[in-house]
């Protein structure tokens, strides 16, 4: 494709045609600007690049070396900016992607998956973290967090949803041991720890109560600590979405559920930008579509 100050593809043009008037017809131009152009690439390259007779127009030796390379340039070219074009007009490239390390492979990635079979140019880098990283100097394109993100320049943070907690004890446990029905109760019971000292919070009638659980067990993440739900060595506190299932199978009971606070907003992240890339459109709807189905409502 010509444009105007373009003298290589002028110089392609005129291969193609054999005359200058063949290339200015083609190229919408007149014979003379085509002239100036060829004349203005010999000059600059100190070599012919025609030999002209008054019948015929041939490349010289030198000419048709320099056509060849042009013509494997213009489609190197053409070929990358029809992938930048693709870039902005399809999902396509690469995504690199920060998913909250439970949260993100039990809940998020398997969503993410299923758009590398829907958009086959796609391509996924995904890690586990929940640390604050700074977005961009990491090179991170999207990022999904378990609670409220502090303001960052340069940083878009959406919330997409509400991670509640609860507090649980397995169903033999309370048989041996009975339910909690306040908060007093809790000190009757063994009370499974977190290992970073943070307290468990309850509503009362005008404030906030907290108590820092102490006991035998100080257990780092949520799996550790619902094993030990499970096997029937206390109370603990996890993510509500995490004993759904127990939950509904009556292996486990809720403690003071409508006490408990603490619950968590999930924020999407992404380096704020004036156009968002198909890729990432994909990213960000699909992980507000699988919190929304999941019942993380955004509230």
């Amino acid at each position: 494709m010509h444009t105007p100050g373009d003298d290589i593809g002028i110089f392609l043009a005129v291969c193609d045609a054999g005359r200058f008037a063949g290339a200015a017809t083609r190229l919408h131009l007149s014979p003379s600007a085509v002239a100036k152009a060829i004349a203005r690439l010999e000059a600059r390259l100190g070599v012919r690049l025609f030999a002209r007779s008054t019948r015929r127009l041939a490349l010289t030796d030198e000419g048709a070396i320099y056509a060849e390379t042009c013509r494997q340039a213009r489609a190197e070219i053409d070929r990358t900016e029809g992938m930048l074009r693709a870039l902005h007009s399809t999902p396509a490239g690469l995504l690199r992607i920060s998913l909250p390390p439970l949260f993100g492979a039990e809940v998020i990635a398997p969503a993410l998956f299923s758009l590398t079979d829907d958009w086959p140019l796609l391509q996924l880098q995904i890690d586990t973290s929940t640390q604050r990283s700074d977005l961009i100097g990491a090179g991170i394109d999207f990022a999904v967090r378990i609670g409220a993100p502090p303001p960052l320049a340069g940083i878009t943070a959406r919330r997409i949803g509400t991670q509640r907690v609860m507090l649980c004890a397995s169903a033999d446990y309370v048989a041996a041991r009975g339910v909690p029905r306040k908060l007093a109760d809790l000190g009757a019971h063994r009370l499974i720890a977190m290992p970073q000292g943070l307290p468990w919070q309850f509503s009362a009638q005008d404030h906030v109560e907290t108590l820092l659980p102490a006991g035998p067990l100080h257990l780092d993440g949520s799996l550790l600590t619902r094993a030990a739900i499970m096997a029937g060595h206390g109370i603990g506190m996890v993510p509500a979405w995490l004993m759904r299932d127990a939950l509904a199978a009556r292996q486990v009971v809720a403690v003071l559920p409508e006490a408990l606070t603490g619950d968590l907003p999930i924020y999407a992240l992404w380096p704020t930008q004036s156009a968002i890339l198909p890729r990432l459109r994909v990213v960000i709807d699909a992980v507000s579509a699988v919190t929304k189905a999941r019942g993380f409502a955004a509230t």
